[in-house]
């Protein structure tokens, strides 16, 4: 695994989306219920920015044709979308969550 800090954990609040550009990809940084989540900024029925949409508890809905996932795992959780989001492997160390790019 090649873990690499992404941001700081003062800077990701409960409830909120946050996105960090990477040299690939943007990624959405929350956390929900204290535990951090990273996933790919591109939700899996068309590629619309996901961070765009409405997160409510685990689940964020995608603000265009409102397909559903759990954060925690990726699942689909509403159609259109079947794919599952990418999501990353993180981890606290300090004060910085590292998150693992390669690990999709």
């Amino acid at each position: 695994m090649a873990f690499k800090k992404l941001i700081s954990l003062t800077d990701v609040k409960e409830g909120s989306l946050v996105v960090v550009k990477t040299r690939h990809f943007p990624v959405v940084v929350t956390r929900v219920e204290g535990e951090y989540y990273a996933f790919e900024d591109s939700c899996t029925h068309d590629g619309e920015e996901i961070s765009c949409g409405k997160l409510e508890g685990c689940v964020i809905t995608c603000p265009r044709h409102f397909a559903k996932f759990d954060v925690r795992s990726g699942e689909v959780l509403a159609l259109p979308a079947t794919e599952p989001l990418v999501i990353f492997p993180v981890r606290v160390v300090g004060d910085d969550l590292e998150v693992d790019l390669e690990a999709v």
